[in-house]
């Protein structure tokens, strides 16, 4: 049984799926590496460590995805 001509009737002519924004900056984990990720980094840097450069890339990659200010 082909889904597609399901899924064609299913989308057709429907408004219920229109593309809503997803909201991570409403999501728990998203709030505790808001609020907690800085202070590792500062924690890190006083005990002369940092991390390593994909890992703080994947860190703010994380935290643009959920503000307003999008390049």
């Amino acid at each position: 049984m082909s889904t597609s001509g399901t899924a064609r009737n299913a989308c057709a002519g429907s408004s219920a799926f229109r593309y809503q924004r997803h909201q991570p900056e409403k999501t728990l984990l998203y709030q505790l590496v808001s609020k907690h990720y800085p202070v590792f980094r500062q924690q890190l840097a006083e005990a002369g460590r940092i991390l390593p450069g994909y890992v703080q890339r994947e860190f703010e990659d994380y935290l643009k995805c959920g503000s307003d200010k999008r390049r």
